[in-house]
């Protein structure tokens, strides 16, 4: 939800009141203007302004690297007279801070996306000690009491009710990449070890941080059980969101369980003065008016507890229709699957039209938001956004879900007609034929193609080989229709239904679509024409050293911008692979002369961003075997000596012991990465030191009840200390396919034995379903996935060269099992290397390559399809979106690189990436 609005006139506002309450408190005229793009200055203090914080600094402030700060929560409403006497305080107290830098920012603190331990925090302060801490937090909260903001989740409250939080944190000590391959913002122990500043949704100051403000309250043990209005106990946390959670309670006064829904105050708040707290009290409103229709649940209870507002309501029994589909869609080979379909889009239709028989829109019908019972009927859930057209709304949708009109309104503007929950009932029957979202970006500049035709290629796609969707895709396009007045009424829709229910669905569909060379050539095309555009100018100019190259959206921008995973190693393999083995089909002469010009570009960045910055990581993906790997290709391409020697430099320094043992970030890692230098320098110390990765690999696997594991320690500084799993990225898949290939190419029968356990164990793990296998994360469950990461595709990877070593049939009845459901899926997976299309589509390049079998070479090219019906514009270029599906990144494992990987060797063929395949016959001991 946005609930803020960025009207231009509003922008400034908060700089201007920072701006005039500083000159006040100091007595000084304020010279400078941010729009210039130089910071602001009064009398002794600069204002810095950006996105999304403003620094406001004392010019001649020490700062500390850590201590206890300050935040001071508000909401849009209540910010910029929070900002001004919080300025007062800090101008008197020469206080250095930052606040959120006009009301979007604010309003976007308080949303319900936004983490929990982030949620509220306005304005930090940066105290010069704890003494002044103390003092401050007192002026802080006499100044700001009775204003509105909301508790801050991550801080200790100054006192109950106050806006001002406290918590023991990092100032100014620069992130640094830890063993993870991400940046990290760490502490420094007073004994001079350092540990990660987390930023969790409880108060958790470090233990040896001795808290300045007093009194402290007792440590409250953990209750054995929480009550809720004296009668609902809690049993279990459904979800936690920063608006609040949903828990499963029991009701002692009348028996059975319901489900129990929080708002907490001044959450999701806007400039309208409403919040979490206005929805849920209008969806109880909802529940009562559509519960005796038989449309949703019955409300039980609304309540307030310690400022929170609850809405405890009927727990209706059945799957959430984005769960359903899922798990029921394979149903779609037998005869009843057709009448199923039809008879819950008779139900949706029927609740909807009950809906607008009240006088309602939905504004957020999705699958989510419709359970199937048992009895195959639909209800409906969360009704929060449930509006009457035409009144004032804030905007809110769920992407893939939400009509055009609804995108593009104004944050605050009339609700939506009927209309709009038209085009949400096409998306949600589309998912419930297919259990696929409709997700089409907008191409930006709009305007170059249709939207309608667009989505008449995503729903081809989907229904090629279908029947049932083949018979549904009109019903959805007319449901869908970009233009609201075109769009299929009720009636229309249930006519069609009808129609359909008596002629009946027929048994055969169109036959498989197919991505045909033109359209794979376009991709490749446009896509390096993309990788071009988005480069950073400031990074190439070397204007901003510490920045990225291609900057990466969400938790990329945390991680190692010359990496595999999110930054320019992957792209340099990419770029010299394209050019050295692309005949002419797919790039032009002009293109492929831009593409050598990249190379050479992100090549000179990439030595020059390594400069200076240590890099514990030494993985493939995530750290610098992979950074070695692809500056050593980006050489040997431009024919440079100096980046070459340095890529054969850095792969001498990986180290052949790591606690971690996968590897995205670890010592398997390495290995492929040495075994790969050896075939392609011939030198012997690169295969000397990959059999020493191998040893370390043989010593650290953990041989338990007929498996053979690799846990990574649990004492280890890593996000993923203590965990084992059976997958590609970080378990027992990526560690067997080092320690096979290192077996065959330096002819060692203990790691070909080892490898073999390693089949065994995955052979004794996997689960068969209709002929697809799945794999849990771990020996201790968890998803099963089809993709390489930690799923069939990544585990399938491994088993087919287990196969094609040792010719076991078993093998390769697995790995034929995990492509099926890497294809079953197809529909519903991302498009990323590392969980989606790309990653799958390398798979089954690799089953057609090493069983022989040209139709696993069809089935990538219908993943290809998939890709190119979800492609968008952007800057002139057609693209895919990146992993998350709503924006464009660029990296191997992620984004942009990884597809056009996939679609070159889909277009030329060729080895699989950042394998060790090939690899024989130059080691000698």
């Amino acid at each position: 939800m946005d609930n803020g609005e960025r009207r231009e006139g509003d922008r400034p506002l908060l700089q201007d009141v920072a701006r005039a309450a500083l000159a006040r408190a100091t007595g000084q005229p304020v010279t400078g203007q941010p729009a210039t793009g130089q910071p602001a200055t009064v009398g002794g203090w600069e204002i810095r302004t950006g996105t999304p914080w403003t620094y406001v600094t004392p010019v001649d402030s020490a700062g500390r690297s850590q201590g206890w700060k300050l935040h001071v929560s508000a909401t849009p409403l209540s910010a910029p007279l929070v900002l001004a006497r919080v300025v007062d305080v800090l101008g008197r107290h020469g206080c250095a801070f930052k606040f959120a830098s006009d009301l979007q920012e604010v309003a976007r603190l308080l949303s319900r996306e936004t983490p929990r331990g982030s949620v509220g925090k306005f304005v930090t302060v940066y105290p010069p000690d704890d003494r002044a801490a103390v003092a401050i937090a007192a002026e802080l909260d006499a100044a700001t009491y009775a204003l509105s903001g909301p508790p801050i989740l991550s801080d200790r409250a100054y006192r109950a009710g106050s806006l001002v939080h406290y918590r023991y944190g990092v100032f100014s000590a620069p992130s640094e990449l830890g063993h993870d391959g991400t940046y990290e913002s760490r502490l420094t122990a007073p004994d001079g070890t350092k540990e990660i500043d987390r930023r969790d949704p409880w108060y958790s100051p470090p233990a040896w941080a001795v808290c300045p403000f007093e009194p402290e309250p007792p440590k409250a043990g953990r209750p054995e059980q929480v009550l809720l209005a004296g009668r609902f106990v809690v049993r279990k946390a459904i979800r936690h969101s920063a608006k609040g959670g949903v828990f499963l309670a029991e009701d002692r006064r009348e028996g059975g369980e319901v489900v129990v829904k929080q708002a907490r105050p001044h959450l999701g708040a806007s400039i309208d003065g409403r919040d979490m707290r206005d929805l849920l009290r209008h969806e109880a409103h909802m529940l009562d008016l559509f519960a005796p229709l038989g449309v949703t649940a019955r409300k039980v209870a609304l309540f307030e507890q310690d400022d929170n507002l609850f809405l405890a309501q009927e727990l209706l029994p059945g799957t959430a229709l984005s769960t359903w589909a899922g798990e029921h869609r394979r149903a779609g080979r037998g005869a009843a699957w057709p009448e199923t379909v039809l008879r819950l889009s008779r139900s949706l239709l029927a609740l909807v039209s009950t809906v607008h028989g009240q006088g309602y829109v939905l504004r957020d019908l999705t699958p989510n938001n419709v359970m199937i019972t048992p009895g195959l009927d639909c209800r409906l859930i969360d009704l929060e956004l449930a509006a009457v057209p035409g009144e004032p709304v804030q905007r809110s949708f769920t992407p893939g879900y939400a009509a055009p009109e609804q995108r593009a309104a104004a944050v605050h503007a009339p609700a939506p007609g009927h209309a709009a929950d038209l085009y949400a009932l096409g998306a949600t029957l589309y998912h419930l034929a297919t259990a696929s979202t409709p997700m089409l970006l907008d191409d930006e500049p709009s305007g170059g193609r249709s939207r309608d035709a667009r989505l008449s290629t995503l729903a081809g796609v989907a229904a090629a080989g279908d029947p049932t969707m083949t018979a549904m895709t009109p019903l959805l396009l007319g449901l869908m229709a970009e233009d609201p007045g075109e769009r299929w009424d009720l009636r229309r829709a249930a006519d069609f239904l009808d129609e359909l229910s008596t002629r009946g669905v027929p048994s055969v569909a169109p036959g498989a679509s197919r991505l045909g060379t033109a359209e794979q050539d376009r991709l490749l095309q446009d896509g390096l024409a993309y990788l071009r555009h988005a480069m950073s100018p400031d990074a190439l100019a070397a204007a901003d050293p510490t920045g990225a190259l291609w900057p990466a959206p969400g938790f990329g921008a945390t991680a190692d911008p010359c990496a595999v995973q999110y930054g320019s190693a992957g792209v340099l393999h990419l770029l010299a692979s394209m050019s050295r083995t692309d005949p002419g089909q797919a790039l032009t002469p002009e293109a492929r002369a831009d593409a050598v010009t990249v190379l050479r570009e992100a090549a000179a960045w990439t030595i020059r961003r390594l400069e200076g910055e240590h890099r514990p990581s030494p993985g493939l993906y995530f750290g610098r075997a992979g950074i070695a790997w692809g500056l050593f290709e980006a050489g040997r391409l431009l024919g440079d000596e100096p980046v070459r020697a340095a890529a054969v430099e850095m792969a001498l320094t990986l180290p052949v012991t790591w606690p971690n043992p996968d590897v995205c970030h670890g010592l398997a890692g390495t290995g492929t990465a040495l075994l790969h230098f050896w075939r392609e320098t011939g030198e012997a110390r690169f295969g000397d030191r990959a059999g020493e990765c191998a040893d370390a690999l043989l010593k650290a696997a953990r041989h338990t009840d007929g498996e053979v594991l690799w846990p990574v320690p649990a004492d280890f500084d890593s996000t993923l200390a203590g965990v084992v799993h059976y997958g590609f990225a970080h378990g027992v898949a990526g560690i067997a396919t080092f320690l096979l290939a290192a077996g065959a190419a330096l002819d060692r029968t203990d790691c070909l034995e080892i490898a073999v356990a390693a089949g065994e164990t995955l052979l004794a793990a996997a689960e068969h379903r209709d002929g697809t296998a799945w794999w849990p994360e771990s020996p201790g469950g968890g998803g099963r996935l089809p993709h390489w990461c930690s799923g069939s595709s990544g585990i399938g990877t491994f088993l087919v060269r287990l196969h094609a070593v040792t010719g076991d049939p078993r093998f390769r009845q697995a790995a034929e099992g995990a492509a099926a459901a890497v294809y079953e899926r197809r529909l519903v997976s991302g498009t990323s290397a590392c969980h989606g299309l790309a990653g799958d589509g390398h798979y089954l390049l690799d089953l057609a390559d090493l069983l022989d079998e040209p139709g696993y070479r069809t089935q990538a090219e219908e993943l290809a399809a998939v890709l190119w019906s979800r492609a968008v514009v952007r800057a002139g270029s057609l693209v895919t979106p990146d992993e998350g599906g709503t924006a464009i990144g660029v990296g191997w494992n992620t984004g942009l690189a990884g597809v056009l990987s996939f679609l070159h060797r889909l277009r030329h063929g060729g080895p699989r990436p950042w394998t060790a395949d090939g690899t024989s016959g130059r080691y000698v001991r």
